[in-house]
C-alpha cells in the first residue's frame, strides 16, 4: 500500500474489457500508463480453448512487464445461457437444472472441474454462481440462471458451487446482490424497480447472500435495482444502505464489492457515468466494471480521471480508496501462491463423462421423458426452432426446419407444417412464442417441445403438446442426448 502512487490504486479499482481475441495498443496504455489490473472477457475475446490461453498468457505478460502483476482476468461462464467460451471446453447445464434435481454434490462437482479448466486457461476469477432467486415468471433476465425458485435450495446450491470453485482455486462471486429474481425488467435494458420491504428480502432474496457470506465467497456482485421503500434515491449498485449498511455492517461481508457493468442501461437516466462511478465508490463498492461490451459509450479514461478527481479534491477520501484496495490486494496474494492446473485438464475426457450424465440424468428427471426415445420417419418430421444451429446438433434435423422470426409470416409455412406428423420444436428466446402460437397445426401432428431457456415458458404455449421437456441448457450441444430423444441417431 506505501508503494502505491494514487494512479496505481485507482488502477486496481477498475476492471474493463478488450476489444477482440488479441491485445491492442490501448490495452497496453490500461496497462504501462494507467495500471489498470482487472480484466474482463466475453465471447468476442473466448471463440475457443486455445484462443483464450493465447490471450491471457498476453495477458499476463504484459501484465508482469508493466510491474501490475498478478492482474485479475475474470469472466462470466455461468453455463447453460451465459456461456462465453463454447468449444473445447466442458460444457455444464444451467443453473435451473442443477436445482432441479437437487443434488448438491453434483453442482459441487461442476464448479470444480469448470474452475480446474478455467484456471487453465489464465483465468483466476469467474462472476458465478448466480445467487437470485427466480421467483417473478416474467423475469426476462434470470430465468435458468438461478438455481430456482426456493431461497433455501438456492442458498444450498450456491454454498456447494462456491465450495467447488475454492476446491479448484477459482476466484468465484455471488450474484447480483441484493437479488435480481423477482422483476420483470432486463437491467441490461432499464433500471428494474422492485416494491419489496427490507423483510421481503430477508424472507428471500437475500437468503442465498447470507449462505454464501457464511462460505467466504471472495467477491460478491451488485444488482443495478431500485427499492424505492428501502433506499428512495437509489439502485443498490449505488447505494450506501444496501453496500454498507447492509451487506458491510449487518450482513459482516469482508470481501469485495463489484459493480455490476457500469454500460448497462439501468444506470442511464440517473446522471454522469463519472459521477456515479464516483457515487458507487462513496456507497461501498471497491471494484467497477466497465465491459466496452455493450453500448460503448462509457469512457474508460473519463471513469479513471473522474476517480483520480474526486480523491484529489477529498470527495473520496484516502482511508476509503485504501480500505478498497487492500481488499483487492489480499485477494490477489492468494492468486499470487497459487499454481496453475496443466493445460491437459481442459475438457478432460473424465470432465466430458460428468457433464454427460449429469445432463442425461436432468432430461429423464423431466416429467414427460417417459415419450422418449421416438422413432421417426425423417420424411415425415419437421423441425421448428430459433437456433441458427440446431441442424448441427443431429443428422436428423437436416430435413425439414422452419426457422422462427419475430415478423415472418406463418402461412408461408403452411404446406411445410401440413406434410408432416412429427414436429419437434426447439426454443431459446421467450418472445418467438407469439409467431408459434399463431400457427395452426393439424389435429393428428405430435408435437414435442423442447424449452432451452426460460423455465415458466409452458404456462405461455397455447399450441396442444405431446410433450415438454425443459433442457435447462441453452448452448449447451444436446448431442448428449443422442438415443434419449431420437430412437435412431442416424
Amino acid at each position: 500500500m506505501k508503494t502505491l502512487s494514487l494512479n496505481e490504486k485507482i488502477g486496481q479499482l477498475l476492471m474493463v474489457g478488450i476489444s477482440d481475441e488479441n491485445l491492442d495498443q490501448l490495452i497496453h496504455h490500461r496497462m504501462t500508463s494507467q495500471k489498470i489490473a482487472s480484466y474482463i472477457l466475453f465471447k468476442k475475446n473466448t471463440p475457443n480453448a486455445i484462443s483464450t490461453q493465447l490471450l491471457t498468457n498476453r495477458l499476463h505478460y504484459v501484465a508482469e512487464e508493466s510491474g501490475i502483476s498478478p492482474i485479475l482476468i475474470a469472466i462470466d461462464q455461468e453455463y447453460g445461457r451465459v456461456t462465453r467460451i463454447t468449444e473445447g471446453i466442458t460444457r455444464f447445464p444451467a443453473a435451473y437444472g442443477f436445482g432441479r434435481i437437487n443434488y448438491p454434490d453434483y453442482t459441487f462437482e461442476a464448479c470444480k472441474i469448470a474452475g480446474q479448466e478455467l484456471s487453465a486457461l489464465g483465468i483466476n476469477v469467474n462472476f458465478a454462481p448466480v445467487a437470485d432467486v427466480n421467483t417473478n415468471p416474467d423475469n426476462p433476465i434470470i430465468g435458468t440462471r438461478s438455481y430456482g425458485e426456493d431461497p433455501k435450495k438456492v442458498s444450498i446450491m450456491v454454498q456447494h458451487a462456491i465450495r467447488g470453485y475454492q476446491k479448484a482455486g477459482m476466484i468465484c462471486a455471488a450474484k447480483h446482490f441484493p437479488g435480481h429474481g423477482d422483476v420483470a425488467i432486463d437491467s441490461h435494458l432499464a433500471l428494474p424497480v422492485s416494491h419489496k420491504s427490507l423483510d421481503d428480502l430477508y424472507r428471500a432474496e437475500l437468503i442465498p447472500f447470507i449462505a454464501s457470506i457464511s462460505e467466504s465467497v471472495p467477491i460478491i456482485m451488485t444488482a443495478h435495482i431500485k427499492y424505492p421503500k428501502i433506499d428512495p434515491k437509489w439502485p443498490a449498485t449505488l447505494s450506501p444502505f444496501f453496500l454498507t449498511k447492509l451487506l458491510r455492517d449487518d450482513l459482516e461481508y469482508k470481501g469485495i464489492i463489484i459493480s455490476d457493468d457500469l454500460e448497462m442501461k439501468a444506470l442511464k437516466k440517473l446522471g454522469a457515468i463519472e459521477d456515479l462511478a464516483v457515487q458507487m465508490i462513496l456507497a461501498g463498492c471497491d471494484m467497477l466494471i466497465i465491459s466496452e461490451n455493450l453500448t460503448h459509450d462509457v469512457s474508460v479514461d473519463n471513469v479513471y480521471q473522474a476517480l483520480i478527481d474526486a480523491v484529489q479534491n477529498h470527495v473520496i477520501s484516502e482511508m476509503r480508496l485504501d480500505q478498497s484496495v487492500e481488499r483487492i490486494l489480499k485477494l490477489k496474494k492468494g492468486i499470487a501462491q497459487n499454481q496453475l492446473p496443466s493445460k491437459e485438464i481442459i475438457n478432460h475426457p473424465n470432465h466430458v463423462a460428468t457433464s454427460i450424465q449429469i445432463m442425461r440424468e436432468i432430461f429423464l428427471e423431466n416429467p414427460d421423458s417417459y415419450h422418449f426415445p421416438v422413432p421417426v420417419d425423417p420424411d415425415r418430421l419437421l423441425i421448428i426452432t430459433d437456433v441458427l444451429e440446431i441442424h448441427d446438433i443431429w443428422p436428423i434435423l437436416k430435413t425439414k426446419r422452419m426457422l422462427l422470426t419475430p415478423d415472418q409470416p406463418v402461412e408461408t409455412f403452411h404446406d411445410m407444417i401440413s406434410a408432416v406428423d412429427e414436429i419437434f420444436i426447439f426454443l431459446s428466446n421467450i418472445s418467438y412464442l407469439a409467431p408459434l402460437n399463431a400457427i395452426n397445426f393439424f389435429q393428428h401432428q405430435r408435437i414435442r417441445f423442447f424449452s432451452l431457456n426460460n423455465p415458466y415458458i409452458q404456462s405461455k404455449i397455447q399450441i396442444p403438446l405431446t410433450s415438454y421437456i425443459n433442457l435447462y441448457s441453452e448452448c449447451l450441444p444436446p448431442e448428449i442426448f443422442d438415443g434419449l430423444i431420437f430412437a435412431t441417431s442416424q
